[in-house]
């Protein structure tokens, strides 16, 4: 059948405070699985977005960006009452960025108490992929509905997952590793980072890591190592991709969620997973050289 979109992803769109000089900080939009929904729609997928927004004035940057770049936001609402979720990011001289987040009563917190469930049922299934992620896990209340959701939707969307870990998001981290023990169910791509790996199930080896994994369940897995090789698992083999060298790291904010974009662009238009891994590197390395999550030269 038919898909009206190429990738729908639920998450929370914050208000991104970059710091470009001492008590100077410049204003921006940001939110993981918002950043890989900027990114597919410069690479020219038909996007939407699942959230809800803050009653605050800087709700109109957030509408402006995505009328912009023509994503979808036909399943996003306003909340009367709550405002939008805010980060500051300053980076040391390696361009490793450093958070500090005001989101704990959200507006995006209330998505799946605002949104008819059988409306978003059939808007992500009128997606190819659909992609959340552990940010989008934590915040939600009730999460147990997206995940009964998404049990349902498995095998008429392709489900894609990003480990993305924020430890002031889960009181017990527990939960968060069963889920992922348990996902491999309805999750058709695992994409993981070895920060947040190691984050969740302590410090091991890659290779530790991807038979974990692979013991899980999960029939493909991306396992991203900042600057060094991608390893992947499509079911049958380990793949590894070299990353791109020589990239001047200014700041490593959404590279990977720029990486998730060029990997379901290209899965989208029929790459083998390789090349796909190779195209979601060259993305990346289009991002972390500039400051704050979204690159508004990117492939223009």
């Amino acid at each position: 059948m038919d898909k009206q979109f190429d990738l729908i992803g639920i998450g929370e769109c914050l208000i991104e405070l970059f710091e470009e000089a001492p008590h100077i900080y410049r204003q921006s939009v940001a939110g993981d699985v918002f950043n890989s929904l900027f990114y597919a729609s410069r690479l020219g997928l038909k996007t939407g977005f699942i959230s809800t927004f803050g009653s605050d004035n800087l709700t109109k940057n957030i509408i402006e960006v995505m009328d912009r770049e023509g994503m979808d936001r036909s399943c996003t609402s306003l909340s009367k009452t709550k405002t939008n979720g805010l980060y500051l990011i300053s980076t040391n001289e390696s361009g490793d960025p450093h958070y500090s987040f005001w989101r704990s009563d959200s507006a995006a917190r209330e998505t799946l108490q605002t949104i008819d469930i059988k409306k978003l049922e059939d808007y992500i299934a009128s997606s190819k992929y659909f992609h959340f992620s552990a940010i989008a896990l934590a915040i939600v209340y009730e999460r147990e509905i997206l995940i009964s959701l998404l049990k349902k939707l498995h095998g008429k969307t392709i489900i894609t997952f990003d480990t993305n870990f924020r430890k002031g998001l889960w009181d017990d981290i527990g939960k968060l590793n069963t889920f992922i023990e348990s996902a491999s169910s309805f999750v058709d791509v695992l994409f993981v980072s070895k920060s947040d790996d190691e984050n969740i199930f302590g410090v091991r080896t890659a290779e530790e890591a991807m038979k974990q994994y692979q013991e899980f369940g999960y029939n493909m897995i991306i396992y991203k190592q900042g600057g060094y090789d991608v390893l992947a698992w499509n079911g049958n083999t380990t793949i590894r991709v070299p990353a791109i060298k020589e990239v001047k790291v200014v700041d490593a904010t959404a590279a990977g969620d720029a990486f998730n974009a060029g990997f379901i662009n290209a899965q989208i238009k029929g790459e083998n997973i390789r090349d796909s891994i190779y195209f979601g590197n060259q993305c990346a390395a289009d991002v972390i050289g500039i400051k704050g999550a979204l690159n508004m030269s990117f492939r223009q």
